[in-house]
């Protein structure tokens, strides 16, 4: 095989696949035999075809610097360059057509990630792109004639490098943290590194034996008492505390805080005073139990533990409906992580064209940087992106001006 390129992409999820299918897409297009795809897995896209408990959750409807955290300037600036980037018709270049469901969430028609993966492939496939599986990148040297990277067996030499290793989420993806050291060889700095997307370890008191039971609430974040974040959508409880949507969002938040605790308000599009005026009708009924006062409100047995909790005591049902708090003991950690909170520092990266200020030709993408969205789609967004923004400064670079 041949060992050098004028590009090579460390990692093959999904900023570093489609970083391949920019380079290799008009205009301007690269040829194959000059890009190298290198795959610590025995497969390319492992995480991606998880997403969305493997119905393919690529994008969302509505993308805002809002949704993501880190450096704020940067992740502005990041989007503003991307404006004019199309991510469904983009899909749609590649056969893949997509459907809008709830919350903006876009996922392919078939709703099967693998599916998304098989086009992917085939696309790079079709044209000639080299990938090389289970070559686990431990050193990246800058010399004058380019780039070497080198694992435990091999070495490849190339003009431009790009970085997509992922971060320290999944380590059965592959992504242990362990590569954020090829950056920092070069001084890139690294921020402190937390799950995210993660479930959370609360105390949950008389709430315990509820694992499986899903419920729509609100969901606040608080940290020594003071308000963090809110977010409305489904809770499900767990044998260890909770998890679902809401928990995925408030777990960025919280991370790497202390003294933080959740309050859970159920039933949050019905008010206090309406929710009051209910219970007193209900309990005129002479059927209903003072225990079954929440009954085709809310689920059984959350109904029947606020209730009994309260004395049935109406005023007390209703603040407990509103208003429950648990201690937040902890998260799952990584390995359970959808993402990591935190990586390599921005301010050294150009939000324009992902390219290090400190070495040039070497370009940083997804999730390794210090970038994480919320959950709906938003992470693989700025995967993709990141990948596209990277491929577009290397072409420019390499057909436009011709550099070799």
């Amino acid at each position: 095989m041949n060992n050098t390129f004028k590009v090579a992409i460390i990692g093959g999820g999904a900023s570093g696949l489609f970083c391949a299918v920019e380079l290799l897409q008009a205009p301007n297009a690269m040829c194959a035999e000059d890009i190298v795809i290198l795959e610590r897995n025995d497969r390319v896209g492992k995480k991606l075809i998880a997403t969305g408990n493997g119905q393919g959750n690529l994008t969302n409807a509505e993308i805002s610097p809002d949704n993501y955290h880190g450096d704020k300037d940067f992740i502005r600036a990041f989007f503003r360059s991307t404006k004019n980037i199309e991510l469904v018709e983009y899909f749609k270049k590649l056969g893949i057509y997509l459907t809008e469901e709830d919350g903006g969430k876009m996922y392919p028609i078939s709703l099967q990630a693998n599916s998304v993966l098989d086009n992917i492939r085939y696309f790079l496939e079709k044209k000639g792109l080299s990938i090389v599986n289970g070559f686990y990148a431990k050193n990246i040297k800058n010399t004058n004639k380019g780039f070497i990277i080198e694992s435990d067996s091999q070495k490849i030499t190339s003009k431009a490098v790009v970085c997509a290793f992922g971060g320290s989420a999944g380590k059965n993806y592959g992504t242990d943290g362990s590569s954020y050291s090829l950056l920092t060889g070069f001084g890139h700095k690294l921020t402190k590194l937390y799950p995210s997307l993660v479930q959370l370890k609360v105390n949950l008191n008389e709430f315990k034996g509820l694992k499986g039971i899903k419920e729509r609430v609100k969901l606040n974040g608080y940290e020594n008492g003071k308000f963090l974040k809110s977010v409305t959508g489904d809770l499900l409880f767990t044998d260890f505390g909770i998890s679902g949507l809401t928990t995925f969002n408030l777990s960025s938040v919280i991370a790497g805080r202390k003294n933080t605790a959740v309050e859970v308000e159920f039933l949050p599009n019905i008010s206090k005073t309406k929710l009051k005026e209910i219970l007193i009708e209900k309990s005129k009924l002479p059927f209903i139990i003072k225990e079954e006062l929440l009954s085709g409100l809310i689920n059984k047995q959350i109904g029947r533990i606020i209730c009994k909790t309260s004395s049935c005591d109406i005023d007390k049902i209703v603040e407990k409906v509103k208003s429950v708090t648990f201690e937040v003991t902890g998260d799952l950690g990584f390995n359970y992580a959808q993402v990591t909170k935190g990586g390599i520092e921005t301010s050294a990266i150009s939000p324009e064209t992902l390219q290090s200020k400190l070495v040039e030709n070497l370009y940083l993408a997804g999730e390794l940087l210090n970038v994480d969205g919320d959950c709906g789609g938003y992470n693989l967004t700025f995967a993709f992106l990141s990948g596209i923004t990277c491929a577009r400064d290397i072409k420019e670079k390499f057909i436009i001006k011709g550099e070799n």
